[in-house]
């Protein structure tokens, strides 16, 4: 998907939300950057979904395509082979983007 550097986390979003335009999305990256700032660093891909049900989404298959994007980056391995950790190494960027596009 992306062979450069690393995106910003504002230009992830907008070319992630251009690229995967279905509604669900933007609750879910929502979601994260909740959880990505209530945690500081590190958080359970399982903490978005329970953030993400308040806003109507019961379940998502996973955050692989977040990652693929550069909006997160998985750390380490599952925890107990259940639990999938992450990181968003530019919330502020995420931030930006999901305001001008009028989703946060």
């Amino acid at each position: 998907m992306q062979d450069d550097s690393i995106l910003s986390g504002y230009n992830a979003v907008r070319r992630f939300l251009r690229e995967h335009p279905e509604k669900h999305w933007a609750e879910i990256l929502r979601a994260c950057l909740i959880e990505a700032e209530r945690c500081h660093g590190e958080f359970a891909g399982a903490w978005v979904l329970q953030e993400a049900k308040k806003e109507g989404i019961d379940w998502f298959p996973n955050l692989k395509p977040l990652v693929s994007y550069g909006v997160l980056t998985r750390t380490g391995g599952s925890r107990g082979g259940r639990r999938a950790y992450y990181i968003m190494p530019d919330p502020e960027g995420v931030r930006s983007a999901l305001r001008e596009l009028n989703l946060a």
